[in-house]
């Protein structure tokens, strides 16, 4: 059962292409891993997953910050440390798979992680990556 919450909607739309592409890039990569967990995939395909959307979301945040330093953004400061504590917590998956892989309350556990960050990620969109693009969108 995959999280029925998580579906690329237009309410996330910032209107800078790229990032919008990315975020619905990454919201396809998180149902992917409500799929594997829901399937009983092997532990290892989980991390493996994991880890695929960590290097994902590290290339999203770098292309975010990239923009932001070429046109001067004047909060660059603020949003970088927002993706950085995104990437900080997302990074604590693989720990926590480790920890509980042999438990019976793994699913669970696990899914519950991913969803807490998943609303944390979806609030850095509307907030911080809204107000991005309305600067962004002055410069292109």
């Amino acid at each position: 059962m995959v999280e029925k919450g998580i579906q690329w909607n237009e309410a996330f739309i910032t209107g800078i292409e790229v990032m919008d592409y990315h975020h619905e890039g990454m919201l396809e990569k998180i149902k992917e891993l409500f799929d594997v967990l829901d399937k009983g995939q092997e532990i290892a395909s989980i991390k493996a997953l994991a880890v695929i959307f960590g290097s994902f979301l590290a290339s999203h945040f770098t292309l975010e910050e990239m923009l932001q330093q070429k046109f001067a953004y004047p909060d660059f400061s603020s949003h970088s440390n927002q993706h950085r504590w995104l990437s900080d917590y997302f990074s604590d998956l693989i720990p926590l798979i480790d920890s509980k892989s042999t438990s019976p309350d793994f699913v669970t556990v696990t899914r519950n992680f991913i969803m807490d960050w998943y609303h944390a990620y979806v609030s850095h969109i509307n907030s911080q990556d809204k107000q991005l693009a309305e600067f962004l969108k002055t410069k292109l």
